[in-house]
């Protein structure tokens, strides 16, 4: 397949667009830091989240985050969207009483 000027520019678009579905992103909604550790398996890393701030975290395979202190955590996939509120993780559209997802996966 030949690519053309039009053709490259538009995967290369393409390719930007889509590149922070890959991401899960996690926002610390309390008014405190967290300590947010990303699991995957093999290797685990720790960074600190800021109050009120938001990070996008590499899980190409899935993994599991989970909140220092917080004594569980959750399995995410590319895509997902977390929040940590009142020290604890769950996704952006879990019910909070019941723990069940607003929406499909």
């Amino acid at each position: 397949m030949r690519l053309t000027p039009i053709t490259a520019a538009f995967l290369a678009c393409t390719i930007l667009v889509a590149t922070p579905a890959l991401a899960i992103t996690v926002t610390n909604q309390d008014k405190g830091e967290h300590t947010l550790t990303v699991d995957k398996g093999e290797a685990q890393a720790t960074q600190k989240l800021a109050a009120g701030a938001s990070a996008e975290v590499e899980c190409k395979e899935g993994c599991e985050l989970r909140v220092a202190g917080s004594g569980y955590g959750r399995s995410v996939e590319k895509g997902d969207k977390l929040v940590i509120a009142a020290g604890m993780i769950r996704f952006s559209d879990e019910d909070i009483v019941t723990g069940s997802t607003k929406s499909a996966k």
